[in-house]
């Protein structure tokens, strides 16, 4: 590992992680704010979370193409072509939204089919309600982000969501306690703002965009004249990724459940434990998302070798990272728990939880790393394969069999967690030893087709 190959990891995800623990960040003050509001409005909180999360991956991944379109384009000098994916992928982002937001707003019908007591069903519904009104927003501002990562100028987005953490900040304390002769809405307040931080995040982005780039040179502004062939590649990137993303983000949201089902304490500090490890989820994100443009810009660039190389220093430096921050988990447990809540009924609960997790955040970390080198490749279907496998052929019934059968708690539902994970790293790194070998040996052979077969355009 050298520095040539650290470097451009460092300058890429460095930026992208700070913007991913921006978004990430909005989300944890919300779950702080609502703790001290009451433990009924974090555990509200917590449980629209699980399906509020599961639709925002799931039009993530339909959109998450974008980033390996545009620097697949920018590495190999298309640039007119990058600002027509950007608004292809806006497009996309903008019905999605609407579609996903819509289906949002029927929350307490949702909780009730699957069991919430009515209490929780009640209070959770109109939180997921308010966060649907924000999804398109969300949407948006993650495609311009994208597009903005895949040129590798991934500063502006960085700037933007960090910033948009004092707006949340600041219209959450107005609407969570009722400030300024407004209502007191308490975990539906906490929606509210971020819906409303998230669609002012995509203006200001859009902005400047607008007011920086060659709009020409970049395909910004003029007709688009090759919408169905963007699209078409969009979706067929997207769909497998969307599936991927839906299915593991759906399967949290079964775990989500079964914490419901134990009772309001359980799910307060589940909702503690899951919101820290996904704090560390989006710095290993950082790291996937660099790894994932790299890769596909080496691979626009036929350089095979380097393509391997940036997949494998950006495993190295995640995990490096992942144990540095596990550490400090281990050394705060209940200082970190008490970010979020002074109820010492939840405090017990979540204190052991939070050990756990320290753990656990550093398996959770690599996995996504690993996605993200295969998305580099386009091994979209794989990676779609080995979520279902790993967390819905593993997570799931260990999570059901741990914490519900055998009447367990919130901390052996993260153990399943953590070993679906292993089964999920195994799978995935796997995958991307067989690429490089094989491509190693075709390079070798002089047989170009199977580089092609194996990374599709």
């Amino acid at each position: 590992m050298t520095t040539s190959e650290v470097w451009p990891i460092f300058r890429l995800a460095g930026p992208v992680l700070l913007s991913r623990a921006g978004v990430i960040l909005i989300v944890t003050v919300d779950v702080a704010m609502c703790g001290y509001a009451g433990l009924n409005e974090l555990a509200f909180y917590g449980l629209a979370n699980g399906p509020q999360v599961s639709m925002i991956l799931i039009g993530i991944g339909s959109i998450l193409p974008i980033v390996i379109l545009t620097a697949s384009s920018d590495g190999s000098g298309r640039y007119r072509r990058c600002g027509q994916i950007l608004r292809v992928g806006i497009i996309h982002a903008l019905v999605l939204g609407i579609v996903l937001g819509i289906l949002m707003q029927f929350g307490e019908v949702f909780f009730r089919l699957t069991g919430q007591s009515d209490a929780l069903s009640e209070g959770s519904g109109p939180v997921l309600a308010m966060h649907g009104l924000g999804l398109g927003g969300m949407l948006c501002m993650v495609a311009t982000s994208l597009f903005l990562e895949g040129l590798q100028r991934p500063v502006p987005a960085m700037v933007v969501t960090l910033g948009s953490n004092v707006v949340n900040f600041y219209l959450n304390w107005v609407l969570i306690f009722g400030h300024h002769g407004a209502p007191a809405m308490g975990a539906e307040g906490a929606a509210l703002a971020t819906s409303i931080t998230r669609w002012l995040s995509f203006f200001v982005l859009l902005i400047y965009i607008l007011r920086t780039f060659d709009l020409a040179k970049y395909g910004i502004k003029g007709p688009i004249t090759q919408f169905r062939l963007i699209s078409k590649r969009l979706r067929r990137l997207g769909y497998p990724t969307a599936i991927a993303h839906g299915m593991e983000s759906a399967s949290f949201l079964a775990m989500t459940l079964f914490a419901g089902y134990m009772g309001v304490l359980q799910t307060a500090a589940w909702t503690i434990g899951f919101n820290l490890i996904t704090i560390a989820f989006m710095v290993a994100l950082g790291y996937a998302m660099a790894a994932s443009v790299l890769v596909a810009n080496h691979l626009g660039r036929k350089e095979m070798s380097k393509a391997a190389a940036a997949g494998w220093t950006a495993s190295l430096l995640a995990t490096i990272t992942l144990i540095l921050l596990a550490v400090l988990f281990l050394y705060i447990p209940e200082h970190l728990a008490r970010i979020y809540t002074n109820d010492p009924e939840v405090l017990l609960l979540a204190t052991p939880v939070v050990l756990v997790a320290s753990f656990i955040m550093i398996l959770d970390g690599i996995q996504a790393v690993g996605v993200g080198i295969l998305r580099g490749y386009r091994n979209m279907w794989f990676i779609t394969m080995s979520m279902i496998a790993s967390f819905w052929g593993v997570m799931v019934p260990l999570g059901w069999y741990l914490g519900l059968y055998l009447d367990g708690g919130p901390v052996e539902l993260m153990w399943a967690v953590g070993v679906a994970c292993i089964v999920a790293i195994a799978l995935l790194f796997s995958r991307f030893r067989f690429l490089q070998v094989k491509i190693y040996r075709a390079e070798k052979r002089i047989w170009p087709r199977f580089c092609s077969s194996v990374i599709p355009t």
